[in-house]
């Protein structure tokens, strides 16, 4: 599903313009990146947890050389799917 494609369903089933569908989205993609890069989570009842985990830096060895190089920290988003969510997956791998 694209982008445009989302704010259509969510116009269609809200009764909203598509205007306001696409300010409302993008207000609240904003809000869950600005809390992302603040570090915090944000947990989506029904959906899932959105988080950003910070990964220290390691020594990695390239399998061909055997040359050891050292990797940076880095921080990555994370994302475990509610028990919701996890329950209508398995019942679609199911049925199929």
């Amino acid at each position: 599903m694209t982008n445009q494609e989302l704010i259509a369903a969510l116009a269609k089933k809200l009764g909203w313009t598509q205007r306001q569908t696409t300010e409302v989205l993008e207000a609240t993609v904003s809000i869950i990146n600005s809390n992302l890069e603040d570090g915090n989570s944000i947990n989506i009842q029904g959906f899932g947890l959105f988080e950003a985990k910070k990964k220290g830096e390691r020594i990695s060895v390239n399998p061909v050389s055997k040359q050891r190089f050292l990797v940076p920290p880095k921080i990555s988003l994370a994302f475990r799917p509610g028990q919701t969510i996890k329950d209508n997956l398995k019942n679609l791998e199911v049925n199929e």
